[in-house]
């Protein structure tokens, strides 16, 4: 068909129907244009039409979600660096040698042997060598047929802290020469002392110990129960008691806690305290094993740091100097020391000592 141009210069519209040709009902031209519509929508463009927005098209699978991220991997434990340089539950070969070195008030007990669960023989090789032993000091005249009426070390078999019968240490002081059976008995004792020839390293020191069932009753307040201590040659001493004088958040007296002390009272030096920690929190165990860990790193500086432990809750973690105005080495680690301002007899038993140059892999948290 031809449009038709007008004088004015636009066209015509399209004539509704082409001349010849029946007219055509608008319902049937309805019809028609929607079957079109249909058919070119299912044939003519391959296309489907979007049913609404953001939605994916109707009979289109959509595509599968992106991955997510995998998770970082945690990260593998520290390798620990520490090794170990004694370990010993008193088992096998392990034995007490009499009473020996007798010098008027006191004296010194050897342990031998080889420990015949971890192969380590008595005494420890520590920072080159020197003794452990047992140093027996009732502060009272004494020779071979005496000093047992003060002081007597044996090892026993008893139930140890897992359960099932083992070895261990047994302590006791019966009495001191200065108090007979009565409180104040100061300064009688009957330490493990290891007096290493140097200092060379860190040290971590781990035993179980299980004190006397009335350890409350034998100490009337106020009073005190070493548990471990160092010392240098004349000028730095640490030490961690039991105490009856400790105090709670509250202010309310705790009938037995820990005190961690870091002094000079290792010579001749004029007393000086340095710090002094008291723990009310972690609880003294009376009458049953409980583990006992202890960490030092030697310092002038700040990173100086005493660390212990109790059934593997931290009792202190101490950061600062802690080498003496003298740069003295420490020379006597007493581990444990039976030492104790109470009545007596006083008497505990220990198990399962370990010795390391840091850390072991477990160890409390610290």
């Amino acid at each position: 068909m031809r449009w038709k141009l007008k004088a004015s210069g636009s066209f015509s519209a399209p004539p509704t129907r082409e001349p010849g040709r029946p007219a055509t009902s608008s319902s049937a031209l309805l019809i028609v244009l929607v079957s079109m519509a249909i058919i070119g929508v299912l044939s003519g463009c391959g296309k489907a039409a979007v049913t609404s927005a953001g939605a994916p098209p109707t009979g289109v699978t959509p595509p599968a979600p992106a991955p997510a991220p995998a998770p970082a991997p945690s990260p593998a434990p520290a390798p620990t660096s520490s090794t170990l340089l004694f370990s010993s539950g008193f088992e096998g070969a392990t034995a007490l040698l009499p009473p020996s070195d007798l010098y008027g008030n006191g004296g010194w007990q050897n342990i031998v042997g080889i420990d015949s669960i971890t192969g380590f023989a008595w005494p420890p090789n520590i920072w080159g060598g020197g003794t452990t032993r047992l140093f027996l000091f009732p502060d009272a005249p004494v020779d071979a047929t005496t000093i047992g009426n003060y002081v007597v070390n044996q090892i026993q078999t008893v139930t140890g802290h897992n359960g099932t019968p083992t070895q261990a240490l047994y302590q006791q002081m019966s009495q001191s020469g200065v108090s007979g059976t009565g409180p104040n008995g100061d300064p009688a004792q009957d330490g493990l002392y290891l007096q290493p020839v140097s200092e060379t390293s860190d040290l971590y020191i781990s035993y179980w110990l299980k004190y006397q069932p009335n350890l409350m009753q034998s100490m009337i307040p106020p009073n005190w129960r070493v548990l471990f201590e160092w010392k240098t040659s004349s000028d730095y001493r640490v030490i961690v008691s039991v105490v009856t004088w400790g105090l709670d958040a509250n202010g309310v007296n705790v009938p037995l806690s820990w005190e961690i002390i870091g002094d000079n009272v290792a010579g001749s030096l004029p007393q000086q305290r340095f710090w002094d920690v008291y723990n009310t929190t972690v609880p003294v165990p009376v009458g049953e094993w409980f583990k006992f860990e202890v960490f030092w790193h030697r310092s002038s500086g700040n990173d100086g740091r005493v660390w212990m432990a109790v059934n593997g809750q931290p009792i202190v973690d101490h950061s600062g100097p802690n080498i003496g105005i003298n740069n003295a080495p420490i020379d006597r680690i007493m581990m444990p020391n039976l030492y104790s301002g109470g009545s007596y007899p006083i008497y505990q038993w220990v198990d399962d000592v370990q010795i390391w140059d840091g850390f072991p892999p477990d160890a409390a948290p610290h």
